[in-house]
């Protein structure tokens, strides 16, 4: 236990604590630069020993500190403390768990929806970023304290988190693909399966998990010890939940089918499909239980080589038969100009030919009585 005064590297006093969790302890604390509150985050000592956590402590505040978003915690800083213990520095946030929030009693559906609402925004944000949360829960959603009562969520914990493979991971951690990683009771059925194909509809399903507690008060999965919760969370059927909360839409009965269905294809595919739908419900608008089909796909145009056209048969006959008649009309009119030249008189002269003529109405002849036609 850090002692009130502790001052961790350098800059970070603590004030008290704040709360305990299975792995590390939250203290109230200070920037000493300019006296803001913070919140201080350190692990507990049987825990550090392990290179493992401490690797995902410290991945954790790098994780964060790449999603920038009103409904995600501000990570101010991270490192280690002088006994080896890694630390995260965080922004304080005054109100309660959204777990703590659903103990009392359920939640009025205005405030569902915003809760739901928001923390979409927040999940497709990480998304966005390349990260899954893969331990999205209630104890994971903090409400916090608002003028007038207005809702504000802030997402934490993102020690389970799964990058992209296009975000670099320079200390070499990488997360086992067939480790069980999350809190099993909103865990999706490929979580469950360990199976490395876990993406961004794997916080969908946990979202659906949570959004369902809201609504009647408890998750649709209640079994103990936890090999049969597991294989309730594979296969049982999900109760409506107007079956277990009277007065509930029945529109959300369809919303659940689609936001908990077992293949993530046919899930809602981002937070704000989802949000949107369930906002849709509660006015009673029912959810297609079948994801729209893909728009079909349009086909290039390819433009045809232009070729030039055939000409029917009997116009090329008709020119064929165009072109012989041509030919004998000349041959015949050749024989006819030969025959009047050998009966001329001598001394008759020759008209040259019709190209040379410059002016075609002066006669050609020997004498002014002769003209040649």
């Amino acid at each position: 236990m850090f002692e009130p005064g502790t001052v961790v590297d350098d800059r970070w006093e603590i004030v008290g604590p704040l709360d305990t969790g299975s792995m590390s302890v939250v203290y109230r604390g200070r920037d000493r630069a300019d006296g803001h509150p913070v919140a201080v985050k350190v692990m507990k000592p049987e825990f550090s020993r392990d290179p493992v956590l401490v690797q995902r402590c410290i991945r954790e505040a790098r994780v964060v500190q790449g999603i920038v978003h009103p409904h995600v915690v501000r990570v101010e800083g991270a490192g280690m403390a002088a006994d080896g213990r890694p630390f995260i520095v965080m922004e304080l946030l005054e109100g309660e768990t959204l777990e703590l929030r659903i103990a009392r009693g359920r939640i009025a559906l205005p405030l569902v929806a915003e809760v739901v609402s928001q923390v979409a925004d927040a999940v497709d944000a990480a998304h966005a970023a390349g990260i899954v949360h893969r331990d999205l829960k209630p104890d994971n959603c903090f409400l916090l304290d608002s003028p007038g009562g207005a809702v504000r969520v802030k997402i934490l914990d993102f020690g389970f988190a799964k990058l992209s493979d296009r975000l670099a991971n320079p200390d070499g951690f990488r997360t086992e693909s067939n480790a069980l990683l999350g809190t099993p009771l909103y865990m999706s059925p490929e979580q469950v399966r360990a199976s490395r194909d876990v993406d961004h509809r794997s916080d969908l399903w946990s979202l659906g998990i949570m959004a369902y507690e809201l609504l009647v008060g408890a998750a649709p999965f209640d079994a103990r010890p936890l090999p049969d919760l597991l294989l309730e969370i594979l296969s049982r059927p999900i109760p409506p939940p107007s079956a277990r909360a009277p007065g509930l839409p029945p529109a959300l009965d369809s919303w659940v089918v689609r936001a908990l269905d077992r293949t993530p294809e046919r899930r809602f595919q981002s937070g704000r499909e989802l949000a949107d739908a369930f906002a849709a419900a509660l006015r009673g608008v029912t959810t297609p239980t079948e994801p729209p089909p893909p728009p079909p796909a349009i086909a290039p145009v390819v433009r045809p080589t232009l070729r030039p056209r055939s000409l029917p048969r009997w116009v090329a006959l008709a020119i064929t038969v165009a072109a012989a008649l041509a030919t004998l009309v000349a041959v015949l009119l050749g024989s006819r100009r030969a025959h009047g030249a050998a009966t001329e008189p001598p001394g008759a002269l020759a008209c040259p030919p019709a190209r040379a003529v410059i002016a075609p109405h002066e006669p050609c002849a020997s004498s002014s009585s002769e003209r040649v036609m």
